[in-house]
């Protein structure tokens, strides 16, 4: 999957959206040492991530370099490279699904009326098989 920077949206702060079994974000700083030391000085380049999981060193990479011009990302999981291509290319979409589910949430009264509902919204997403 290919993410083109978006000069408008350069200012913005993004943060991995899911939490990941073996994600890379505890090592940051670890990687961040092993990284070749003239990458601000190149003009602009590709990142590939052929991991990405949580996307954890994919958005250090896109924030502190700025000259990134497109990132690659890869991961054998089908179902997480389709949520990053939902959050690309329809992040209206999605965001309009998840404030219904949460009015639909909030509007339930008892605790276990809410656990139940969300066992159901849980148990529905994780039958189904998402592709684009």
């Amino acid at each position: 999957m290919q993410i083109q920077r978006n000069q408008q949206h350069d200012k913005l702060t993004a943060k991995p959206f899911v939490k990941w079994v073996g994600g890379k974000g505890q090592l940051i700083q670890t990687f961040e040492g092993l990284l070749p030391t003239h990458l601000e000085s190149i003009d602009k380049f590709t990142y590939v991530e052929p991991f990405v999981g949580g996307g954890a060193m994919l958005f250090f990479m896109l924030q502190k370099y700025r000259n990134i011009c497109k990132a690659v990302i890869n991961d054998m999981n089908e179902n997480l490279i389709t949520a990053y291509k939902t959050v690309r290319d329809t992040p209206e979409k999605l965001v309009m699904r998840l404030a219904e589910i949460q009015r639909e949430y909030l509007s339930l009264q008892s605790y276990e009326t809410r656990k139940e509902y969300y066992l159901e919204v849980r148990k529905d997403f994780n039958s189904k098989n998402f592709r684009t």
